[in-house]
């Protein structure tokens, strides 16, 4: 009888800063996430075009054309079942109910236990 390797939870971690993303996708990946990597709002959309689902959202506030807010609200839209994480360095964001705000800077610690606690809340 075959088995299967189970199915890996998909997170999709969105800044345009190489190493924040490649930092927080190595903690994801030793979490035992499928991590994709996309360095702005408009190329997260782009996977999900291609067919994405997320079962997992980081996302950096400030970037380039869309913000990580209004990405998250897109993702929310398409799969509500999603998590979202949205990094900033400023701790006033104001962030719609369900999305979680991660402080800049923050310690793998600190990724690890929101990302738990995102996904606790889903």
């Amino acid at each position: 009888m075959a088995t299967s390797e189970p199915h890996k939870a998909v997170a999709l971690v969105v800044d345009d800063e190489a190493g924040v993303r490649m930092c927080t996708a190595d903690v994801l990946l030793d979490m035992g996430y499928e991590v994709v990597e996309a360095d702005s709002a408009e190329d997260a959309l782009r996977e999900l075009e291609r067919g994405l689902v997320p079962s997992l959202l980081i996302t950096d506030h400030l970037m380039p054309g869309m913000s990580g807010s209004d990405l998250a609200r897109e993702v929310r839209g398409r799969h509500p079942q999603a998590a979202v994480i949205v990094v900033s360095g400023y701790t006033d964001v104001q962030l719609e109910p369900g999305l979680v705000l991660l402080g800049k800077p923050f310690r793998l610690k600190e990724l690890r236990d929101c990302v738990e606690a995102a996904t606790a809340r889903g």
